[in-house]
C-alpha cells in the first residue's frame, strides 16, 4: 500500500526544514538567504507536490555559515534567493522565479515556510474565512505547528482529490465514540464490573490461542477479588515452598469449582476486542466486526479519524483500531485540530467535499456537511454510556451480554459498508474500479462467517496503484457521491418506491441519514414517507428481529391487505450485494395465508411526530408501526 500524502508531506518538512541562527554582517546591507533543499523526489504526494521548492524552513545566515551547512547535508542543494526588499536586479538573486511573498502560502511555528519571515498581525489567522483567500487554517494532523492559507489549501485538497481518484478510491471521514467503539473510565465502573470486564478479556485470550470452552470458564473463574489485599500480601509473604505447592493444588481446584458456577456474564461465548488499557484507566470495546470493517473500506476509500476526543485519545483508539498503521497512515484528527469548538467540519480534510463520504453516530456535529454523512446507530457496550445518552436498556451489558448483531439489532458496520459501496460502484461506473466494490464486500462477509478479523497487514490483496486512467479521472472530476446517493435514479430498484417500518427511530431528525435509506435510494428507488403518501407503495421493508414484531407491525398488516410486498431489511441488503433486484420471496414477512403480491414500489416507513425516544429497540413505541 503506497504511503498518503499527509505522511509524504510530514516527511518533507521533517527532512527539509532546518533551522539556522541569524549572523551579524554589519558590512553587508541585505544578506542574502541560503536555503537548503532536498532534491525533488518522485512519487511524492499532492501536497508535497504543490508545495514543491516552497516548503523550505528558512532563516538568514551569512553565505559561508550557509555554504558549510549545505555541505553537512548530503543529498541536498542550495538555492539563493535575496531577501525582501532586495531590488530585482540585485546581484544574490541568482535567477530563482519562486514567488514572492507576501501572500505567504502558509506557517510553520508561526515562520513562513517559503520566504522565513516570521507571522505578523494581518498575514492570516489560522482558521480563518472557509474557501477565501484570506487567512490561513491549521492542519497539525499533517505536521505539528502547521499553517496552510486557504488558497493553498483548496489548490492541496484539488490535487488531492485528483491523486485520489486515480487510485479509485473515494474519502472516507470515521468517528470513533459510539461509531467505531465505546470506552469506559475505570471511575465510572463498579468493582464487580471492573472484575467482569477482566474476565471477558481473560477467556476472549484463552479462546483465541485454542482453549475448550472448559478452559475458557477457567480462566475466566481465575479472575477474581481480593478482599484484603494487605492480608493477602502478608500471607504471601509467610509462604515456604511445600505450602506453596499444596496452596497451588487447592487453588487450581478452587478455580475448576467456581468454573463450574458459570458462565460468567459476557464469557459464553466470550466477547471480543474488549480491552483494558491501563495507562488511560479505561476499557474500550470495539464495535462488532471493526476490523473486518476497516479492512474492506480500505479498498475503497482513503479514510481519516475524525473525533471530538483530544489527539492522543484519537491516537491511542487509532492503535486498537490500526495496529499496523497502514489504514490511517497518521490520517488522526482531535478536537484540538479542528477549526470549530464542539464541531466537525471537512474544511481541514484534504480530497474534496463531492468525493468524501462521513460515518458519525451524530449529526449536529456536521452542520456544514449533512450531504455527506452516513449516520450509523450509537453503538452502546456500557450501561453507563446508553444511561448518558438517556438510552437505558440499550448497552450490550443490559441485554444479556450479546453483541450487536446477535442480539436482534443488524450489524451496523456491514450495513454502513454497503452504502459506501454502492456510492464507490455508482462514482467509479465505467471504469476498473468500480468492480472493487464487489471485493470489499466479499472480504467483510468472509471475515463475518470466520467469526474471526483481519488485523494485520498484506492480505494477499492485490489492488492496482492506477486502476483509473487520466482520462477516466477527468471524467469523474463533475460526479458527486453526495447526489448519488440520495437522488433516485437509474438503478436495480429503479421505479421502486419504498417505507421503512421499525427501522428508523420517530424522533429521528434526520431518517434519510439512516443507512437503509441511503442504501435505498443508491439502488435508485424512491423512500416514502408513509403507506398513506398517495404514490403507491408496493414494499414495506420492516426489521425482523428475534423477536419476530416485525411482521405484527400496523404496515406489514397493510402490506398483507394490499397485495404489497412485505420484505426484512435483508432483501435490500442483498439486492445491494447483488447489485440486482433479487426475489422477495426469500425475505417476505408475510405468511401463506397472507396472499402478499409483489409490486413495482418500496416503501420505508420513517415514522411521525412522537416521543423523544431517538435509539429504542425496535419494537418499542419509539419506532413507527
Amino acid at each position: 500500500m503506497s504511503s498518503s500524502s499527509d505522511d509524504d508531506f510530514a516527511a518533507e518538512l521533517e527532512a527539509e526544514m532546518t533551522v539556522e541562527q541569524e549572523q551579524e554582517n554589519p558590512i553587508v546591507a541585505a544578506p542574502a538567504v541560503v536555503i537548503a533543499t532536498q532534491a525533488p523526489s518522485t512519487g511524492r504526494g499532492a501536497v508535497s507536490s504543490l508545495l514543491k521548492g516552497a516548503m523550505e524552513k528558512a532563516a538568514k545566515a551569512g553565505e559561508a555559515k550557509g555554504d558549510a551547512a549545505a555541505a553537512e547535508r548530503p543529498g541536498l542543494k542550495r538555492r539563493r534567493i535575496t531577501t525582501q526588499g532586495a531590488g530585482p536586479n540585485d546581484a544574490g538573486n541568482g535567477g530563482d522565479d519562486s514567488p514572492v511573498c507576501p501572500p505567504h502560502p502558509g506557517f510553520m511555528f508561526d515562520i513562513c515556510i517559503r520566504c522565513g519571515k516570521k507571522k505578523e498581525k494581518g498575514d492570516g489567522d489560522a482558521g480563518g474565512t472557509r474557501g477565501g483567500d484570506s487567512g490561513s487554517t491549521a492542519v497539525r494532523y499533517i505536521h505539528q505547528g502547521l499553517e496552510m492559507s486557504n488558497a493553498e489549501l483548496e489548490k492541496a485538497k484539488r490535487e488531492e482529490k485528483r491523486r485520489i481518484l486515480l487510485t479509485g478510491r473515494l474519502v472516507l471521514v470515521l468517528d470513533l465514540d459510539h461509531t467505531l467503539l465505546n470506552s469506559a473510565r475505570f471511575s465510572e465502573l463498579s468493582q464487580e464490573e471492573h472484575y467482569m470486564m477482566h474476565r471477558i478479556i481473560a477467556a476472549a485470550d484463552c479462546e483465541a490461542n485454542g482453549g475448550s470452552k472448559e478452559e475458557v470458564q477457567q480462566a475466566a473463574a481465575a479472575i477474581q477479588p481480593v478482599e484484603d489485599p494487605v492480608a493477602a500480601e502478608s500471607a504471601e509473604e509467610k509462604k515456604d515452598g511445600a505450602d506453596e505447592y499444596v496452596e497451588k493444588g487447592e487453588e487450581e481446584a478452587g478455580v475448576k469449582e467456581r468454573a463450574r458456577d458459570g458462565p460468567f456474564p459476557g464469557t459464553d461465548p466470550p466477547l471480543r476486542h474488549l480491552n483494558c488499557l491501563r495507562h488511560m484507566a479505561m476499557f474500550t470495546k470495539l464495535r462488532p466486526h471493526a476490523h473486518a470493517f476497516l479492512r474492506a473500506a480500505s479498498q475503497l476509500c482513503t479514510m481519516y479519524v475524525y473525533t471530538m476526543g483530544d489527539r492522543n485519545y484519537a491516537r491511542e483508539m487509532a492503535k486498537l483500531l490500526d495496529p499496523t498503521g497502514e489504514l490511517f497512515n497518521g490520517r488522526v484528527i482531535g478536537s484540538g485540530d479542528s477549526t470549530s469548538q464542539y464541531k466537525k467540519d471537512l474544511d481541514i480534510v484534504l480530497g474534496a467535499e463531492p468525493t468524501v463520504l462521513i460515518t458519525d453516530d451524530t449529526d449536529r456535529v456536521w452542520p456544514k456537511n449533512l450531504a455527506n454523512l452516513i449516520r450509523i446507530d450509537r453503538y452502546h457496550f456500557f450501561k453507563q454510556s446508553a444511561a448518558g445518552f438517556r438510552q437505558p436498556g440499550r448497552s450490550v451489558m443490559e441485554r444479556q451480554w450479546r453483541d450487536e448483531g446477535d442480539n436482534g439489532d443488524r450489524a451496523q458496520l456491514r450495513d454502513v459498508l454497503a452504502v459506501i459501496a454502492a456510492a464507490h460502484r455508482r462514482f467509479f461506473e465505467g471504469t476498473a474500479a468500480a468492480n472493487t466494490a464487489d471485493d470489499a464486500i466479499a472480504e467483510m462477509d468472509a471475515s463475518m462467517l470466520r467469526s474471526a478479523t483481519v488485523t494485520e497487514g498484506d492480505d494477499n490483496r492485490e489492488t492496482p496503484d492506477e486502476p483509473v486512467s487520466d482520462e477516466a479521472a477527468a471524467k469523474l472530476e463533475s460526479r458527486d457521491v453526495r447526489r448519488l446517493l440520495t437522488v433516485p435514479e437509474d438503478g436495480p430498484l429503479a421505479n421502486v418506491r419504498v417505507v421503512f417500518s421499525r427501522v428508523v427511530a420517530q424522533s429521528e431528525p434526520r431518517p434519510e441519514r439512516h443507512p437503509l435509506w441511503l442504501l435505498a435510494t443508491a439502488l435508485g428507488a424512491e423512500v416514502l414517507n408513509s403507506v398513506d403518501d398517495g404514490k403507491g407503495a408496493t414494499h414495506v421493508v420492516a426489521h425482523a428481529g428475534g423477536d419476530g414484531d416485525g411482521r405484527r407491525t400496523d404496515k406489514v398488516k397493510w402490506a398483507a391487505k394490499t397485495g404489497a410486498s412485505a420484505v426484512s431489511a435483508d432483501w435490500l441488503a442483498k439486492c445491494a450485494d447483488e447489485w440486482a433486484r433479487v426475489d422477495e420471496s426469500r425475505y417476505s414477512l408475510l405468511g401463506p395465508d397472507d396472499g402478499g403480491k409483489v409490486r413495482d414500489v418500496l416503501v420505508v416507513d420513517t415514522g411521525g411526530e412522537g416521543a423523544d425516544v431517538t435509539g429504542s429497540p425496535p419494537g418499542s413505541p419509539g419506532y413507527s408501526a
